[in-house]
């Protein structure tokens, strides 16, 4: 007991003890395993999503594997902040709430820089659980997101809590997760629940004295052999490799231009006869998809063509007064011979257009009005100078699609006008374009002034169902019906609860119901 070579010894072996401490500290191995963790998701992420979206994306080669790898690195971070940032959460609640929030951070980060917008983000994944949409109208999408991350959070931290019990049972700590789970499980789904049962117009106490307005969507014959043309003259051969119409000037009376002439005019006649057959239906609202018929003018182009924009709205104003209806036309006013300026460098490697690009494009839509619609009525700071006497409201889209519409697109309306339209009573009908809703922070502004969205799209068939089911979640977001009519896609009509009320498909025989 009093010998000091064994003191010695034991100071010797308690420094060793520490020693070996210090030594075996989980450091290194805590910020090593989470990033190798994160690689390995990651790449699997990436690999998932290549094989389900790539198809959707309009890029080729090397872009599709990075833009792959970038999205599934997204998906993966907020996990990975979360590891890192776990130790220093010292209350439960804060440690629950820690990865929900990265989540919503990083997906609108990501959605806000990305270049589809929030297209492919994972509340779109919870479309049809109509209980978990209605949260969409607290906190939008993002809301969701939470949700989404909060319910397997709680779980995982139970879990890995039970795993330093000997025992292998709950702790305290744990078990109050679980509760606190299943209380937020409870919530959601009496909020959605409640809000489906009492919100909805049958059986809602604000149903009396509430109308409904009957929409049709029509498609015409020649759209896409003219959307073809215009590409291939815009993008070139890099399109699909045949020529387009012609650059010159002097070609607007050859064969090429003359073709695209002869299917627009059909396209005009086409729609008469389809809006005069929906009008004796009861519709109210005729409507085309996106860019379903053209205009012409500028250099190159007669002033008094068939297809200049001042001709072709003046044979939609009688086709409309004549029936009794609103039409809403997804129009596409060009300058087939206007150079296109400040093409960037990127484009034009991409694009293979080192001559720089032809052809300028608005891509609008159009409300014309059976009757005038007074000069006063007509909000022109928002929608621009009226083009025609019957023309209600004059959207042009904000969100042109990256590169293969995006150089050549005129500027779009950051500010959404809204028009007040008799259906018979009063309606307040906003208007979006296609991959405008991608974009929630553009959508929402509609909310307080919008009872109906027309929303005219064209997609593909990668993109099929998935970009009609976006919509659903903006009606829910603003609480607008929104009605999206499609080109080579799924036409869709969803009330502002998200459910949806009307389907159609441009690939089915029949064009759907």
């Amino acid at each position: 007991t009093g010998d000091a070579s064994n003191t010695g010894d034991a100071s010797n072996t308690g420094d060793a003890t520490n020693n070996s401490q210090l030594h075996s500290t989980p450091t290194p191995r805590y910020l090593n395993t989470p990033l190798r963790v994160f690689l390995t998701t990651a790449t699997v992420n990436a690999v998932a999503i290549g094989l389900v979206v790539a198809k959707s994306l309009p890029l080729k080669g090397p872009a599709i594997p990075l833009l792959c790898l970038y999205v599934g690195l997204q998906f993966s971070l907020p996990h990975y902040l979360f590891t890192l940032s776990l130790p220093s959460s010292h209350s439960p609640l804060s440690s629950e709430l820690l990865l929900p929030s990265l989540s919503a951070l990083t997906s609108y980060a990501h959605s806000r820089l990305f270049p589809y917008g929030s297209y492919g983000i994972l509340p779109y994944t919870q479309y049809g659980v109509l209980p978990v949409l209605q949260l969409a109208s607290i906190g939008g999408v993002w809301m969701i997101e939470v949700f989404m991350s909060y319910l397997p959070t709680c779980l995982a931290l139970a879990y890995k809590e039970s795993l330093s019990d000997p025992l292998g049972g709950l702790s305290r700590v744990g078990l109050s997760r679980l509760k606190r789970a299943a209380l937020v499980l409870a919530a959601v789904m009496t909020y959605g629940g409640a809000r489906q049962r009492w919100g909805t117009w049958e059986g809602a106490d604000r149903a009396t004295g509430v109308g409904t307005v009957r929409v049709a969507g029509v498609w015409l014959r020649n759209t896409m052999v003219v959307r073809e043309q215009l590409l291939r003259h815009h993008l070139g051969k890099v399109m699909d490799g045949r020529e387009g119409p012609g650059e010159e000037e002097g070609d607007w009376e050859g064969g090429g231009w003359g073709e695209v002439r002869r299917w627009a005019e059909e396209d005009i006649e086409v729609l008469r006869g389809e809006v005069e057959r929906e009008a004796r239906a009861g519709a109210k609202i005729v409507m085309t998809p996106e860019l379903a018929l053209v205009t012409f003018g500028g250099k190159g182009v007669p002033k008094d063509d068939r297809l200049s924009t001042e001709n072709v709205l003046e044979t939609l104003a009688g086709i409309a007064a004549d029936n009794g209806v609103h039409l809403g036309v997804g129009i596409g006013y060009n300058s087939p011979f206007e150079k296109v300026p400040n093409l960037s460098k990127f484009t034009e490697t991409v694009l293979e257009k080192d001559d720089g690009m032809m052809g300028v494009e608005s891509n609008r839509f159009v409300l014309i009005s059976p009757l005038g619609v007074p000069k006063p009525s007509f909000d022109e700071a928002l929608n621009g100078p009226q083009p025609h006497p019957n023309v209600a409201l004059n959207y042009i889209k904000y969100n042109p699609v990256p590169i293969i519409e995006g150089p050549f697109a005129v500027p779009g309306n950051a500010t959404i006008p809204v028009a007040s339209v008799p259906l018979p009573s009063p309606t307040r009908v906003g208007a979006a374009v296609c991959f405008d809703m991608e974009h929630p922070w553009h959508i929402s502004q509609l909310g307080p002034f919008t009872d109906v969205i027309l929303n005219p799209s064209y997609d593909w068939p990668g993109l099929n169902p998935y970009h009609a089911r976006i919509t659903a979640f903006r009606a829910v977001e603003v609480g607008s019906n929104v009605f999206h009519h499609c080109q080579a896609g799924t036409t869709a009509a969803y009330d502002y609860l998200g459910n949806q009320v009307g389907l159609g498909d441009f690939f089915a025989p029949q064009g759907g119901e």
